[in-house]
């Protein structure tokens, strides 16, 4: 799945802390993200962001600043709040990993949109939540759900650069893997090993070869590590004679 992320509003509403504002924009380049909006930030520009940014400076020079989230948010056709608070009147609600899907869905039809962050003490008032088409809400700790603003940002920006990425698991082997033939092999050397130094006995099993065979199938060995261990087992065998 693509991301426009041309097409993606970071809004951070009446920022309290300058270095929050770096802190976003490095957590926002990171997963590729550029367009950020600031609504009434306390203090911007400053050296406190700049320092937090780190190689993300590009962001904050090409921010916009606004008096409201209405003119922050007027060209988006969705916009989504994030949200801890507890409403009265229920919004719908989804979990970042979901939200992501959706907006990456949306970019894909050229639709603009916003991403609301509160300021860090309060979030946002039922009356800014109420901007949004759908509130986003981050689990955590119920005893302690407490996140900073740029912890926040980053979550979401992660899971919208997951959402648009063909992540896939990287070859860590540097042998293939044996074949069944090879495993069983393996396993059956391994079984007639152990029997012949008495750690099992051979009239009455029990269960242990059926677990060594479970072993060795769930370890998925590969060449060299089979043939290490083959060679192994081949040298304990000399040892007896």
């Amino acid at each position: 799945m693509t991301m426009k992320t041309n097409l993606i509003n970071i809004v951070l509403v009446d920022t309290i802390h300058p270095g929050n504002i770096g802190s976003v924009a490095r957590a926002m380049k990171t997963m590729g993200l550029s367009r950020l909006s600031l609504v009434n930030p306390r203090v911007f520009p400053s050296n406190e962001s700049t320092a937090l940014a780190g190689n993300a400076t590009d962001v904050l020079d090409n921010a916009s600043i606004y008096s409201s989230i209405r003119d922050a948010i007027k060209e988006s056709t969705f916009v989504y709040a994030t949200s801890s608070r507890d409403r009265s009147i229920q919004w719908p609600i989804m979990n970042a990993e979901h939200a992501a899907k959706d907006i990456c869905n949306e970019t894909s039809s050229e639709k603009e949109i916003s991403i609301i962050f509160g300021k860090e003490d309060r979030g946002l008032t039922n009356e800014e939540l109420e901007l949004a088409n759908k509130l986003i809400e981050i689990p955590a700790n119920p005893e302690y759900p407490v996140l900073n603003l740029a912890m926040s940002v980053q979550i979401i920006t992660y899971e919208l650069f997951k959402a648009s990425s063909d992540i896939t698991e990287k070859e860590w082997r540097d042998y293939p893997e044996v074949n069944s033939h090879q495993l069983q092999m393996l396993i059956d050397h391994f079984i007639e090993t152990a029997v012949d130094i008495d750690v099992i006995d051979p009239d009455n099993p029990k269960k242990i070869i059926s677990r060594i065979k479970r072993m060795f199938t769930r370890l998925q060995p590969d060449e060299m590590e089979a043939s290490f261990m083959r060679g192994f087992l081949s040298g304990i065998k000399k040892k007896l004679k």
